[in-house]
């Protein structure tokens, strides 16, 4: 795989106009870090190493960088690892999704796709004793707060020494969505990591989820997610079209019409025949406008590391999750999980 086959057209001069608000990144060595800096969180440092075609700009500032590498090279050894350990101990018995997979079918090499956790599914009725089991093989739960001391809250928080482990027995809160987690199950494709038989979620669930978790963070977002959508994207033709009758099905069609429309807004090249087809699959024109108009965020939030406000990120939360019932029952089952998380606490 290419690099051109990695990004889309103009890839970096968008990424150099959005993180410097302007055509042409800033010269001075007093800005250089700065922009370092920000590479480094969107996770594109690696990418850019990798890189032929960047700007002169990002060139010098990636020539500053180079110390940067070996860190990025020993963090995406510890994380291989820590994989194939998962693969050892639970076998069959899990989906990698988010980096944990795009790193080992979307990159040509791990070290281009930083991660800052591990990402497994689980079946519901075994999230219990897969993490009795990952106890068992030296992983330390995290202690749960609030809403995530709830049994049926989607995920548990482990960590593998330094590194975090996130078992999902859901991709999120069930209210807020109607994923049939059963076809998923059925759907999924294996793969081998480190001589281990494990799986892999389906290229349209793939692609949905993806669109999911960017709006599940309300589209405050590291810009390597949007390189792992654009792949997602080129698994196939048509996938986008796909993707958003899976979107319908799980009523989370806002969310993808959401990440399709902020990556054509932000990338150009991200526009063609296929998302646009989905987009309006996705959400009829008057939703279409109030979402552009009132839930994506704009260039200079993006600019920020800086998470929104609580209220703007409940705004997003509500307004992208599809339907009235479905706003209503996850605020109910918010609340009711927070109660019962303090009470068993």
């Amino acid at each position: 795989m290419t690099e051109k086959d990695l990004l889309p057209a103009l890839f970096w001069p968008s990424v150099q106009a959005l993180l410097t608000d302007r055509s042409s990144a800033p010269r001075g060595a007093t800005d250089a870090p700065s922009l370092i800096e920000q590479c480094s969180w969107h996770g594109l440092l690696p990418l850019m190493f990798a890189a032929t075609n960047l700007p002169p700009d990002l060139a010098r500032v990636r020539d500053m960088a180079t110390g940067w590498r070996r860190i990025y090279e020993v963090r995406a050894r510890l994380f291989q690892e820590a994989i194939v350990s998962l693969c050892a101990t639970l076998g069959e018995q899990l989906v990698f999704i988010k980096g944990a997979d795009y790193g080992h079918r979307l990159y040509p090499d791990r070290f281009l796709r930083p991660m800052q956790d591990i990402d497994i599914l689980v079946p519901a009725d075994r999230i219990d004793a897969t993490c009795k089991r990952l106890c068992k093989a030296g992983l330390i739960p995290q202690p749960a707060v609030g809403a995530a001391r709830d049994p049926l809250h989607h995920e548990r928080v482990m960590f593998h020494g330094k590194i975090i482990v996130e078992v999902h027995q859901a991709f999120i809160q069930n209210a807020r969505h109607g994923i049939d987690y059963d076809a998923i199950w059925q759907r999924r494709v294996p793969m081998e990591l480190g001589g281990h038989r494990v799986y892999r979620l389906d290229d349209v669930d793939a692609l949905a989820y993806q669109a999911l978790t960017m709006a599940i963070d309300q589209f405050h977002l590291r810009l390597i997610r949007y390189v792992d959508l654009w792949q997602l994207l080129h698994q196939r033709p048509r996938i986008a079209q796909a993707a958003a009758v899976r979107a319908r099905e799980w009523q989370a069609a806002r969310a993808l019409y959401g990440a399709l429309r902020l990556a054509c807004r932000l990338f150009p090249s991200f526009r063609s025949d296929d998302t646009q087809a989905a987009m309006a699959i996705a959400v009829a024109g008057v939703t279409r406008r109030f979402i552009d108009a009132w839930v994506l965020p704009g260039p200079r939030e993006l600019r920020s590391i800086t998470l929104p406000s609580r209220g703007l990120q409940l705004w997003r939360k509500a307004c992208l999750i599809d339907t009235p019932a479905r706003r209503v029952k996850f605020a109910f089952d918010h609340a009711l999980a927070s109660l019962r998380g303090r009470s068993a606490g």
